[in-house]
């Protein structure tokens, strides 16, 4: 299933009486939110309309970029960030999304030299700590890299920090971990539709089906139309309908 952990979700269309009426913070808080309901693009435009309001406002870069990320756009989101820099200045969460840029691009040295820039000045924020365990785990270094996720929800602890931790986990596929994180998220946001999506995914992984259904079914009850989990479902279905075919023949075969 790890073809649908980072699908696009259906854009949905900027809200009616989107115009120059708003402003910035407005247009942050609904690129917030998309993100925070998985649609990616739909952030991305959002994150866009802020940054004419105010083009220095380095949130509304890095939202840009995490968006890109998630759409599986590592490369754009380096190019993003490259003008981030230009236009808000040099920032550690800029450094951290540009080492999981290149971690995701193969790059393992770029990858490192930039998480260990933004550690030198951002060691307090969460986002660095993810961003180191992400390059150490693709550096096959999984208990430093584990004890990276534990600084991150120190620095930021909530359900925000402790799904992204689940997500790292889960994305380099540190099952174990990413169960205890994702659980943890669960316990402080229950109606989090992200964290079914990924527990949905967990428990594909781990050879659940059953519990990846209902995960996934969770998941679309609480955002529908959440298109990885809509295409993760139809995949289990699907891989259901042919382990039956197949048992069907194998009995034929056999004389059964």
């Amino acid at each position: 299933m790890g073809r649908f952990d980072h699908i696009e979700p259906e854009a949905q269309p900027l809200q009616q009486g989107d115009d120059a009426s708003y402003g910035f913070q407005h247009f942050m808080d609904q690129a917030d939110l998309a993100m925070r309901r998985g649609r990616y693009e739909s952030a991305l435009r959002y994150y866009g309309r802020a940054l004419e309001r105010d083009r220095i406002r380095a949130e509304a870069w890095a939202g840009q970029a995490r968006a890109l990320l998630e759409m599986g756009q590592a490369a754009e989101a380096f190019t993003w960030l490259e003008q981030a820099v230009r236009v808000a200045g040099e920032r550690p969460g800029f450094h951290a999304l540009r080492a999981i840029a290149a971690a995701r691009q193969g790059d393992a040295d770029d990858a490192l030299a930039w998480a260990d820039k933004a550690m030198r000045t951002g060691a307090d924020l969460a986002e660095v700590w993810l961003a180191r365990a992400e390059v150490l785990y693709q550096q096959g270094q999984g208990s430093a890299a584990g004890r990276c996720l534990d600084k991150a929800h120190e620095r930021e602890p909530g359900s925000h920090t402790a799904r992204r931790c689940g997500e790292v986990a889960l994305g380099v596929g540190d099952l174990p971990r990413a169960r205890t994180w994702l659980e943890r998220a669960r316990s402080q946001d229950a109606e989090c539709p992200l964290v079914a999506l990924r527990l949905g995914i967990y428990w594909e992984r781990a050879g659940h089906i059953d519990r990846a259904r209902d995960e996934l079914s969770r998941a679309l009850s609480l955002e529908p139309g959440l298109t990885p989990a809509t295409l993760a479902l139809e995949d289990l279905d699907q891989r259901g309908l042919w382990a039956r075919a197949t048992a069907s023949i194998r009995r034929w075969t056999r004389g059964a």
